[in-house]
């Protein structure tokens, strides 16, 4: 029986797009977690700008009485 092994290229091919793989999935991963924090942070100042406006609301009509 005849020992086959696999052309160097190939091997190497296959290690690159394994590698290609994983380095993407890691990079979607990245900009998934970056876009939620983003959100996050605008969701925070939008509730930031609110209050603002609603306690300058109010002093204005403690102002007023």
């Amino acid at each position: 029986m005849k020992k086959r092994c696999l052309p160097t290229c190939l091997i190497f091919r296959n290690v690159a797009l394994v590698l290609a793989l994983v380095a993407g999935s890691v990079m979607l991963g990245a900009e998934i977690h970056a876009s939620a924090n983003h959100n996050q942070q605008n969701q925070a100042l939008r509730k930031l700008f609110v209050y603002q406006i609603l306690v300058g609301f109010e002093q204005q009509q403690m102002q007023q009485q």
